[in-house]
């Protein structure tokens, strides 16, 4: 049977120092951007001196890298590919959508900065531009699988491309205007049209 250490005082103080030095840099960004996000406004917003910022993550671009990594991969491993499990297809697409919504319920401040993040990366901050291109190839490729899994003869990069884009029109639009286009609502319609490029081919009963 395998057994699990338990953190010493000073890694739990470690853990819990990084947490709160992320969810400020999110919070940061959500409010400012950025490109206006500073080290030294992360480690006041968190309670910490800009020293410790500088000595966990090294530098701007490295707090960002953990960050990211925080919202999309630690996301996918602990909520998403619980969430996916063992479906294909269709399916596979419905269960990836309705994670989304849920992570924009339990995580609005993280998710709101991975968008503003998304919509800086279009300046020239290439180390930002890179990571966030990277995202999207990753996500691309992964919801283009779906698609060829539920259509073989379906141009699964082409549909992976504007399922894409309907995701973060639906966003943009949801933060614009969260009254008038609520965020659940919006990705809702992104399930519907999955719907509509992907009929469901088993004949009614």
């Amino acid at each position: 049977m395998t057994t699990h250490a338990t953190p010493s005082p000073k890694q739990q103080r470690s853990e819990l120092s990084t947490t709160r030095l992320l969810d400020a840099a999110a919070e940061l960004i959500a409010e400012r951007g950025y490109e206006r996000m500073t080290l030294t406004a992360i480690g006041q917003r968190a309670g910490y001196s800009p020293a410790l910022v500088t000595a966990r993550f090294g530098s701007k671009e490295g707090l960002l890298a953990s960050l990211l990594d925080r919202i999309t991969v630690e996301w996918a491993a602990e909520n998403l590919t619980p969430a996916v499990g063992q479906s294909t297809g269709v399916e596979a697409l419905h269960r990836f959508l309705d994670e989304l919504r849920a992570n924009w319920g339990r995580h609005p401040h993280q998710m709101r900065a991975l968008y503003v993040l998304m919509f800086e990366a279009v300046l020239p901050a290439p180390f930002l531009r890179d990571r966030i291109a990277e995202l999207h190839r990753d996500l691309r490729r992964a919801i283009a699988q779906g698609v060829a899994q539920a259509s073989p003869t379906a141009d699964a990069p082409s549909h992976a491309m504007l399922i894409v884009g309907a995701i973060r029109g639906a966003v943009y639009q949801s933060l614009l205007d969260p009254e008038a286009v609520p965020i659940d609502s919006a990705l809702r319609e992104v399930t519907h049209l999955v719907d509509a490029l992907l009929p469901d081919p088993t004949p009614p009963q």
